[in-house]
């Protein structure tokens, strides 16, 4: 129970401490960007970018199939986004090989890089 616990906190450390990081100097990430389904968007000259955030450790993601193979050193949440840079989920990571599955089909941004489930 108490492991339980002290995961959940840590979890929700986590959660707000990549929410405060900043992810580029012409943006920051604001809180409540992760509850928003909406793609929040930047303007830097006449291009506009979504503004995403990535783990805040590195990873090594590969694909195998259907399903995704997460390598960290570290436990952190990473974050999901649809291909048109909508928030879709954040992912808990453990230490070690994590693998993400169940993703309905389709285009997702991890870390900057793109996946597309068949």
């Amino acid at each position: 129970m108490y492991k339980h616990f002290r995961n959940l906190i840590f979890a929700g450390i986590a959660l707000v401490a990549v929410a405060l990081l900043p992810v580029h100097a012409a943006s920051q990430v604001q809180r409540n960007d992760t509850l928003s389904r909406q793609p929040v968007l930047t303007q830097q000259g006449s291009e506009v970018h979504p503004r995403m955030m990535t783990s805040p450790l590195p990873v090594s993601i590969r694909q195998q199939g259907r399903q995704l193979c997460v390598q960290s050193r570290y436990n952190q949440l990473l974050p999901v986004y649809t291909e048109n840079g909508t928030f879709y989920t954040a992912v808990r990571l453990s230490k070690g090989t994590n693998w993400i599955s169940g993703l309905p089909k389709g285009s997702y941004l991890i870390n900057n890089r793109k996946f597309t489930i068949y």
